[in-house]
């Protein structure tokens, strides 16, 4: 469990009533964020990962950052993100992502590692995902964050259920980075010829979280990875920090 909470105490406060944006600063808070990722997150995309704490946790929560919105109003975590930096990585050179895909491309760069994104279902109408955008800003600000990056997931398995989805990643929205997913022989994002894509449904079959990484300006790596015990089809999210949309930007920080 984490014990250091000088850097979260060091990160402000952001407020919008009944909503506080922060850093997690106690072990508490972290637990409540462990039970929202269990619940919210794991169980979602797979309801047989179930275990006996009834948490959601790995290694790298004993020394990253939690950004959290409290709604005061139930005194509940609404929302959270998990933030890796290169300076975190202690007992490991590696990035969770690297267990999917391979960041050689990424990594002589200012990076910071997006992860276990979880918004409790009854707030999904849009303040608390603006609030923790405007920390994932302004952390990656402060620390002087040039690339950002993270997985995105696709519930289930079959690539046929998301191939217009995927294939608009791949030609309207692909990274720079030809990041490859890691094994042998990785699936393309580009399932259809682009002249059979259609975008109307495209943008139907992607997920909230990949439509939100959308609006900021995010880009995407070109290869699939099959996470088999989450259930998930992954992609790279790749995002620069100086090329967030500018009206979405203002929305979030004013």
């Amino acid at each position: 469990m984490k014990t250091n909470f000088k850097e979260a105490e060091q990160f402000p406060s952001f407020y919008s009533d009944p909503f506080e944006l922060r850093l997690a600063r106690n072990a508490q808070e972290i637990n409540e964020v462990f039970k929202l990722r269990y619940e919210d997150l794991l169980l979602y995309y797979n309801a047989e990962n179930t275990n006996e704490t009834g948490l959601f946790t790995d290694q790298y929560d004993d020394f990253c950052e939690h950004l959290i919105v409290i709604d005061h109003t139930e005194e509940v975590i609404a929302g959270t993100y998990r933030f890796v930096r290169k300076e975190h990585l202690i007992n490991t050179d590696l990035f969770i992502t690297e267990h999917e895909y391979d960041l050689t491309l990424l990594k002589p760069y200012r990076i910071m590692e997006l992860g276990r994104a979880v918004v409790r279902k009854e707030y999904r109408s849009g303040a608390v995902i603006m609030l923790l955008w405007r920390g994932i800003f302004e952390y990656a600000k402060r620390n002087n964050i040039q690339y950002m990056f993270g997985t995105a997931s696709f519930n289930g398995l079959n690539v046929r259920d998301y191939e217009h989805g995927l294939s608009y990643l791949y030609y309207h929205h692909l990274s720079k980075f030809a990041i490859p997913a890691l094994g042998e022989n990785p699936l393309k994002l580009n399932i259809l010829p682009l002249e059979e894509v259609d975008e109307g449904l495209a943008k139907r079959q992607l997920p909230p979280l990949v439509k939100g990484y959308l609006r900021i300006g995010a880009k995407f790596g070109p290869d699939i990875f099959f996470d088999y015990p989450f259930n998930s089809i992954d992609v790279l999210v790749i995002m620069d920090v100086d090329e967030f949309d500018p009206k979405w930007l203002k929305k979030i920080v004013g």
